[in-house]
């Protein structure tokens, strides 16, 4: 063997060594770096934990702070968030709602455009780690390590720039929302009727994220005792639970309809009206229960006037009359009571309940006759009650709730879409469907609901006036807007406002104007940014 040959062999061996030991730095840096030099990028707080615990997660600056971790890993975590310039979240429109920021000294905090948000975006630690709503939904995305480019930035120890989040939340339906509601305890959720996009999510009280790392802040609203703090940090719109009052006559309805005990023809038979204490009244009574029906004088109805004026006989009769298990089946299609939980929309949200018991509810007629006006043991979310009635809008179908648009690297490149299809399917036959939607618009022309219309748009909805015992009712409405085109789905509940057709109409039909007539316009920014700061 020559030379020549001698060193092209010799080249090319060194050539494999080289590729080899590449691909072994490559395999333990890339594929097995963080099992072998752990960091802890998500030390999300758990539910029912301590008031100062909180405080003291949410505020800490160091992972020291957190959790006993060794030196090495607080290190190692502590050194690549700081490198990291945690992603943009957008409104659909591309309106900044949270992006970060760089301070005098160097160190970067987290800022908030929209302070109605809150509850629905949440916040980050002092670490800027995601612990709540869509912050912590989203919180690889936003840190961008998932991305390769990222991953060889972090072994390199340059500087890390996260995913963009965008979504679906228009900030003119938002702020819209957020003032139709006017600081009173409850929440507005604001839906595509069509895709279940969320367009609006208000829930107040609320608090200001750009202060949720001061601790007296944090704790003056832990604390607070006051109707207009009072629960601050929950997000009523998808995890506080409602008895639904007459809004749940709709599930009675569907149920009824669908089943064939009823008709639109269905004539109910009020008896005579009792009087006691200026107030007469109809009355339905099963096994010793009494339960009023102040809602209309007339003594006979058909089942569309029925639900246009709230009578709730003609409901606790149905809900006393069904079969236990049709009321159960169609509840549990309607998303009361399922056993695969809440709706699977990003941020937590709490599953709307059936009963405590359901053999006590197939066993006691009282139970089944109350359910079936309302009360009873149901208890829903706005968000539920507002897939209720996508429902009804899409013939049988609820379409999957969401918040996402779309999550995008900084050169653009799509990294994620907007979720489509279905939760539910074949609720009802859409017969059924039809008929419902045509009452719901009844009960707005000429019924309960009139304050909720607004000229040139067709409305369709049910007020709620849910009973709270010792307590002012809650008011609710819940309902549809349409312009021919598009249609959006609106729930409002206000915490013991009083009555839904007085109280919760006038603010529906406040966002609907505004959803249907004003989305994508522009909003005057309400937080002056930092100043010399953009996104």
């Amino acid at each position: 063997m020559n030379l020549s040959n001698r060193i092209w062999h010799i080249g090319t061996v060194l050539t494999l060594l080289l590729l080899l030991l590449s691909l072994r730095l490559v395999y333990w840096q890339l594929v097995r770096g963080d099992e072998l030099q752990p960091v802890v990028l998500n030390p999300i707080i758990s539910a029912g934990q301590s008031e100062e615990r909180l405080i003291k997660e949410l505020n800490a600056e160091t992972l020291a702070e957190l959790e006993n971790l060794p030196q090495p890993v607080v290190q190692r975590t502590s050194q690549l968030l700081a490198e990291i310039t945690r992603g943009v979240i957008y409104d659909r429109n591309g309106r900044p709602l949270a992006y970060d920021v760089e301070g005098a000294d160097g160190a970067r905090f987290r800022f908030y455009t929209e302070p109605s948000l809150a509850p629905v975006i949440g916040y980050v630690t002092g670490l800027r780690v995601g612990v709540a709503g869509v912050e912590a939904a989203f919180n690889e995305d936003l840190l961008g390590l998932g991305r390769l480019d990222n991953q060889l930035r972090q072994i390199t120890h340059q500087p890390i720039v996260g995913n963009d989040v965008h979504l679906t939340i228009d900030s003119r339906v938002q702020r819209a929302a957020a003032e139709a509601l006017g600081g009173r305890p409850g929440a507005i959720v604001v839906m595509d009727g069509q895709s279940g996009a969320i367009l609006g999510m208000v829930s107040q009280p609320g608090f200001d994220p750009n202060r949720i790392l001061d601790p007296e802040y944090v704790g003056s609203i832990l604390n607070c005792q006051a109707v207009e703090c009072q629960g601050a940090l929950l997000n009523r719109a998808t995890q506080g639970l409602y008895t639904p009052g007459s809004t749940g006559k709709t599930l009675t309805l569907i149920t009824a309809l669908d089943s064939g005990l009823v008709t639109p023809q269905t004539v109910f038979d009020f008896g005579r009206q009792r009087q006691e204490g200026g107030e007469r009244f109809y009355v339905y009574e099963v096994d010793g229960a009494v339960f009023r029906d102040p809602n209309h004088p007339e003594s006979r109805l058909d089942l569309v006037r029925s639900y246009a004026v709230s009578a709730n006989a003609a409901f606790a009769r149905m809900g006393d009359e069904l079969p236990p298990e049709t009321l159960i089946d169609y509840a549990m299609r309607l998303g009361f009571g399922r056993q695969d939980g809440a709706p699977p929309i990003e941020i937590p949200a709490a599953p709307a309940q059936l009963a405590n018991d359901l053999d006590e509810l197939r066993n006691s007629n009282v139970l089944q006759a109350s359910t079936g006006f309302g009360q009873g043991e149901l208890l829903a979310s706005p968000l539920n009650m507002a897939l209720l009635v996508t429902a009804v809008i899409n013939r049988g179908f609820i379409p999957v709730p969401h918040l996402l648009q779309q999550v995008q690297g900084p050169d653009g490149t799509l990294f994620q879409g907007e979720p489509a299809g279905y939760w539910i399917e074949n609720i009802m036959r859409p017969e059924t469907a039809e008929i419902v939607s045509g009452m719901m618009i009844t009960a707005v022309r000429s019924g309960s609901g009139v304050r909720a219309a607004v000229q040139g748009l067709t409305i369709g909805g049910k007020t709620g006036t849910a009973e709270v015992e010792g307590q002012p009712p809650h008011a609710w409405f819940i309902g549809f807007a349409h312009d021919g085109t598009r249609t959006v789905v609106i729930t409002v509940i206000v915490e013991h406002g009083g009555e839904g057709a007085d109280v919760a109409a006038p603010i529906f039909a406040q966002v609907a104007d505004a959803a249907m007539r004003h989305m994508g316009e522009p909003v005057e920014e309400v937080v002056p940014p930092p100043q010399g700061v953009t996104p």
